[in-house]
Formats: structure tokens, sequence, C-alpha cells
């Protein structure tokens, strides 16, 4: 081999090893032998001297470019170990992020939130192999008490530009953290997914100390509900997250699934319905249809049950905690067609028997009859209710009372047949936040028709000539007032009245 085709090796090489620093390495030459090279011919020229020049024979040239070369491929080689090939995040409710390099090992560990910096408090996993890494955090989380049969879900993320990479290594930890749970006697759940980059959902995994992988589950699940928010659910476990996961109406197409979310720390499905049924005054037997998933509502997980029964159909939602009843409603159910021939009762089932019999009356039976049909269902007297309204209704050519009331921070609402007497519908919402109960001193000392007739003073109108009248109760304001809206003379009136003392808050009009 010839000097010159020598020194062309050496200099591919070096172009491969570190391709933007030559000029570098060749004034680090000069710096160890008081010479400079040409890059072109790879000679090395001698700095100047004072009293003659000297050009160094192509071999010398060549000794000092392999070991320049030596050096360069050692640095090389550091920062190749240190460059990150993927990013691994582990979540329970601690959230921790591992990068790694391309050989699976750890690059650093990052502890996403506070619960994660205890997980974390005295390892130092720096280089490890990934598994060994996985292995010291789960066994970190069980000492800690983040994983028990009572709440087994892990989520493992894997975000990696090289997709083959990425799953199988989405797939070798999913497999070793089973492992660990099982040695562990705890019939692990894991979900696992390979994700991208992420602009959007980063930043708010930012936000909220969560890893990008937590918040892409997240809002997987909020595109697929109809009232869920990111926010509602950040708060959540993953073992919570893969209960609401776990509903029928969910798929989570990109995230892989094995084993079971344990609900031990809930009532259970059955005992969740049992506490719907009590309610509705209704016996499993006489139940068709049933359907109960988990939700997340008012900021508590609940069991959603939904039945019919009779000629009823009943939604409710069930505290997944303590069991009492968050919220209902029920209408009738068209489709019913009873079994046995023969004339039926109007009352539906699980109402109260306040109703009346299915017998048409040619005159309404009143909005006090409606209102008196309602309390007796609520299980509640005139006098500890707030805000009580009974108003006619037309729907679909069906006379109705509507009624609603507030009682200890709860909301119902009725419709009730005005000829039967019978319930069409019955609604409980509560509202924890209320503060307009009978007890507080927000309570109301006026009722609609006072209200009512304020409006119409302001409005400089009669009562008489008022149209298209409506009047609601708002019961869960820091100040309770009536809202009251009507039209008069070509005009159309909006008012917002003291629930306390008549006076009025606000008001608005404009010509109709």
């Amino acid at each position: 081999m010839t000097d010159q085709e020598l020194l062309n090796r050496l200099s591919d090489a070096l172009d491969h090893a570190a391709p933007d620093d030559l000029d570098a390495v060749l004034s680090r030459c000069h710096a160890q032998k008081g010479t400079t090279m040409n890059r072109e011919s790879m000679d090395m020229i001698p700095a100047p001297a004072p009293k003659r020049k000297r050009r160094y024979a192509p071999w010398l040239a060549a000794a000092c470019l392999v070991l320049v070369l030596a050096g360069a491929f050692g640095l090389y080689s550091r920062q190749n170990t240190a460059s990150v090939a993927s990013i691994v995040s582990l979540d329970v409710n601690p959230s921790i992020e591992m990068k790694l390099n391309k050989d699976a090992r750890v690059v650093s560990v990052t502890a996403l939130n506070q619960d994660a910096v205890a997980i974390l408090d005295g390892m130092d996993l720096k280089g490890a192999d990934v598994n060994v890494a996985v292995n010291a955090l789960v066994g970190s989380l069980l000492k800690h008490g983040y994983v028990d049969e009572l709440a087994n879900s892990i989520l493992v993320t894997v975000e990696d530009s090289d997709s083959a990479r990425g799953a199988a290594l989405q797939q070798t930890l999913s497999q070793e953290i089973n492992d660990i749970l099982s040695a562990a006697s705890v019939n692990a759940a894991v979900l696992s997914q390979t994700v991208s980059a992420d602009s959007t959902l980063q930043a708010k995994a930012d936000q909220y100390g969560i890893s990008l992988g937590k918040a892409t589950l997240i809002q997987s699940l909020v595109d697929q509900s109809t009232h869920l928010t990111f926010e509602e659910l950040v708060g959540l476990t993953v073992n919570e997250l893969n209960l609401l996961a776990s509903n029928p109406t969910t798929t989570l197409t990109s995230v892989s699934s094995t084993g079971s979310a344990s609900d031990g720390a809930y009532i259970g499905t059955e005992a969740a319905q049992a506490a719907a049924y009590a309610h509705a005054g209704v016996t499993a037997a006489s139940v068709r249809e049933l359907e109960t998933e988990f939700d997340y509502e008012d900021g508590r997980m609940v069991y959603e049950v939904e039945f019919k029964s009779g000629a009823t159909e009943y939604e409710y939602d069930i505290d997944a905690t303590n069991g009492t009843v968050v919220k209902y409603k029920t209408e009738r159910d068209d489709d019913y067609r009873p079994a046995t021939s023969g004339t039926t009762s109007g009352t539906s089932s699980g109402t109260s028997s306040g109703t009346t019999s299915g017998s048409t009356s040619k005159t309404p039976i009143g909005a006090a009859s409606a209102k008196s049909i309602a309390l007796k269902h609520a299980g509640v007297s005139e006098s500890s209710v707030l805000g009580m309204q009974v108003k006619e209704d037309w729907d679909d050519g069906s006379l109705e009372y509507k009624v609603e009331f507030w009682y200890n921070s709860t909301e119902y609402e009725y419709e009730i047949n005005a000829y039967t007497g019978t319930i069409l519908k019955y609604e409980q919402d509560r509202d924890d936040d209320h503060h307009g109960s009978s007890s507080t001193a927000a309570s109301p000392s006026i009722d609609a028709d006072a209200a009512k007739s304020a409006a119409a003073k302001h409005a400089g109108v009669s009562v008489s000539d008022m149209w298209d009248l409506d009047i609601d109760y708002e019961g869960d304001s820091r100040t309770p007032y009536y809202e009251v809206e009507f039209k008069c003379s070509g005009m159309e009136y909006e008012y917002k009245i003291s629930a306390a003392d008549g006076s009025v808050l606000s008001h608005h009009s404009e010509r109709d």
C-alpha cells in the first residue's frame, strides 16, 4: 500500500468517525507535533521555524493521524453510548420516565411527579439494562403500596422512532412486568402502548406532571366520551383509568392489555345494582336489559346502572365507594308490551303509589295534585323543599305538569300526566356544592308567584298580560334567584329576581 493510499484510507475513516471535526483533529495534531496538515494532500506542514522550513514525510503524517483517530473513535463511542434511542415511561399514579440508548441501557431516569420522587429515592439506574431498571422500579412500587390486589394496573409506554424496535421493547417490558407482579402474587393488569411524539399532548403532560403515555391514554378515553374531560381524568390512577377503559362501549385500539383492572376497592357491580333496585322499588327478577359499567361523574367513580322494569326505563349513578345514589332518572318505555292481556294500571313500575289509576279523565288533575304526587314520590314535605315550581306543558300533543324543586342539595324534576297523574319521567341530580338547602341562610323567602309579580311590577306590566312565561329557580347559585322570562306588548323580558327578598338582580328587554 502506498503512502497516499494509506492517507486516503485514514481520511475516509476519520470522516466516518467524526465527519464534522476533521479540521479540529488536524489542529490538535498540530498542537502535538508543532505542525499543520493540508486537508487536500493530507501532508503535514510544519509551523514556521526561525532557521529553516521542513516538510514531514507522509508516514509521519499517517502516524499522527492514527493517534488522533484513536481519540476520535473513543469520543464517538462515548457519545453513541449516551445518545437516546428510546423513551420508556411507567405510570401507576407515580409517573416515571426512562431514556435508553440503542443497547436498551438507561441513560437517565426522571420522576415526573411528586409520588415518583419517593419511588426513585436512593436509586442510581444510569447504565443499567432496562429489564434490571424495570425490576427495581416495580419492586419499589410494590414496596410503597402503589400496586396491590386493590389497584393492580400499570401502564408502560414506549416512544421510539424505530417502530420495530419500539414494538419489541413494548412486548418485552409488558411480559417482564407481568412476571414480576406474578412472582409477588399480584394478578397484574398491564396496559402497554407505543406512541409517537405529539407536541400538544406533551404540553398537557408537562402541565400536569404525567407522562406522554398517560396523557395519550386519557385523551383516548375523552375522545370516546360525551362528558369526560382531560382535566377531570388527569388526577385518576392508572387503575381507575383502566376500569373506565374496560367498559364495553370503549375501544382503545392502540393499547394492548393483559389481565383485568381490579375493582376490589369498590362495592362491586352486584351491590351497585341492588342499590339501584332498592331505590326504584323493583326486584331483580323483574329487571330486563340490564347494563352496568364504570363512569366518572362529579369528581367520583360511579357505577352507571341502566335497566328496564315494567313500562319504565331507569338510569342510576351509584357511588362506587359507598353505594349511595348520586343521580337517577326514569322515563316511560314506549316499546313495553305487557306479557298478559287485559287492562293495565297507568302507574309505572318503580314509581310511588301517589300516582292515580290509568283511567283517563277529561279534566286535568290540577297543579296542586301534580305537586303532591311528586312530593310523595320523593318522600319529602312541601315545607322542606325550595324553589317549588309547577308548570303546564304540552309534549307530543299530551298535557303534562312539570314539577321541579330542591331538597338537601338535590334537584328533583318530574313530568306527570295531567289527566291520569302518572309519573312519566323523573330525575334526581345531586350537587354537593349547592348552598341553597333549607337549612342555610340563603333559603328563599319568596315563591315563584312573588318573583313573577316583582318582575311584572318592575317592567310596568300587568301579570294578566304576560304570555310565554317561564320561571326557573336557580338554587345552586351563591345568591339563589328566580329567572323570569316572559313576553308582553311586543317586548321580550328577562329578569333575575332574588329568592331572598324579591329584589331585581338584573334585567334585560328587547323588541319581540
